[in-house]
């Protein structure tokens, strides 16, 4: 195995300076607070951590199993594998902030049309499948490729800050919803995550985020260069990339929108679940900007190990039903890490020339693993009751994936040319 490359022990001034520079630069900065927003209010957050506040009230208002209602994962699913690489075609043809701007329209209906569910299943599951069609771009799959575009020394803290927006979403959006859903019902609550959406998230979005002129002074010599998706597709990395995050990510989406059945299964008040979700959303946050801090100084598949292995401990402590508080730190931790690992990772190994296409594929993979993850654990709770042994179950894999990612070897010197 090759040897894992370090920081040096000291940055020269100038290069301080020059990573100090790409967040001045342009004013990029505000690209990366428009991604941060565009991240805290998309896809891949506001269903995700919301769902636990919505499921016991769904299930008491339309007797609904919990598989039934965690399957609008499963279609959320179906929907990004339908729509993942025409979205990477059309950010890399169009640009991310059209792409955006259209999608989080297509989100805010998407939560309506869940405000209007009747009870049937197929309706509840084919909105899942239609806001992933609609809201693809609002995923990292966009942000990454803006953040990407404006970013190389600094690019892991920049894709760190960007994609923490997911963990304000889980810090905030828990107690919130459940304030909503327990005053004014379910109904209400997924109104107001559509208005938010249109009158704040979009506005931002569109006044701040700009796309970075493809000739300009001071450009990073690397921009614009890389793999061809077919390139990419040949590649060893490539599919380790595929396997090792398929696991992680499954068990990881797995245990988050189950957390709060599971807190309130074992006792606790919905207050204190929904408080337990938003201490994961805290940490969601720190394991973003740690994990951005990390991959600037080490080499990725060692700073996975590092953060995304601990949750197997986490997965025994819920099993047996004790200290919840250390188990959702280290959850925590790890679904703040995965985002940043998969973005960053592709970048470093695949380059930006065709990042759009080629992190759809990824993407994809995700949603793949996002979709089975919260199913599997429902099923194995309706099944037998409890969710224990879905627990050790994901202990074990959460050993195996990051073990994975450390054949992924050093990273690419230079491109083959075009």
């Amino acid at each position: 195995m090759s040897s894992i490359p370090s920081a040096p022990s000291t940055v020269p001034s100038s290069a301080v300076s020059a990573e100090v520079s790409e967040f001045r630069r342009d004013k990029a900065w505000q690209v990366v607070l428009a991604a941060w927003v565009g991240v805290a209010m998309g896809l891949t957050a506001l269903p995700f951590y919301t769902l636990g506040i919505f499921a016991k009230p769904l299930a008491q208002t339309f007797g609904w199993s919990r598989s039934v209602i965690q399957s609008g994962f499963t279609f959320s699913m179906l929907g990004v594998i339908c729509s993942a690489w025409l979205a990477g075609w059309a950010i890399d043809r169009f640009g991310v902030r059209r792409v955006a701007l259209f999608s989080q329209a297509g989100l805010a209906l998407g939560f309506l049309g869940l405000a209007c569910q009747t009870g049937s299943t197929v309706l509840w599951q084919a909105n899942w499948f239609l806001f992933a069609v609609l809201g693809i771009g609002t995923t990292p799959l966009t942000w990454s490729r803006g953040i990407g575009a404006w970013f190389d020394k600094r690019r892991g803290m920049a894709l760190g800050i960007a994609l923490s927006g997911t963990g304000v979403t889980a810090l905030v959006a828990p107690p919130l919803m459940n304030q909503i859903v327990t005053s004014h019902g379910w109904r209400a609550g997924y109104v107001v995550v559509a208005l938010a959406i249109v009158l704040f998230a979009m506005p931002v979005v569109w006044w701040l985020f700009r796309e970075k002129p493809r000739a300009e002074p001071g450009v990073a010599a690397g921009e614009g260069e890389g793999l061809s998706v077919g390139q990419a597709l040949r590649t060893r990395q490539f599919w380790l990339l595929i396997v090792a995050f398929w696991i992680i990510c499954a068990v990881v989406a797995g245990l988050i929108p189950n957390l709060v059945p599971m807190l309130t299964d074992a006792g606790l008040s919905m207050t204190e679940a929904a408080g337990y979700a938003s201490l994961l959303g805290i940490n969601v946050m720190f394991g973003r900007l740690l994990a951005g801090w990390l991959l600037d100084r080490f080499w990725g598949p060692a700073v996975a190990l590092l953060l995304l292995m601990p949750p197997t401990l986490a997965c025994l402590l819920l099993a047996q039903q004790q200290w919840p508080g250390p188990a959702v730190v280290m959850i925590g931790l790890a679904a703040g890490a995965e985002f940043d690992l998969i973005a960053y990772l592709c970048l470093r190994y695949f380059g930006t020339r065709n990042f759009g296409q080629i992190y759809a594929w990824q993407w994809a993979n995700f949603s793949v693993a996002a979709g089975a993850g919260p199913v599997g654990f429902a099923m194995i709770f309706d099944r037998n009751g409890s969710y224990h042994d879905a627990l050790l179950i994901a202990a074990v894999l959460l050993v195996l994936g990051p073990l994975l990612l450390l054949g992924l070897g050093r990273y690419p010197k230079a491109w083959p040319a075009r």
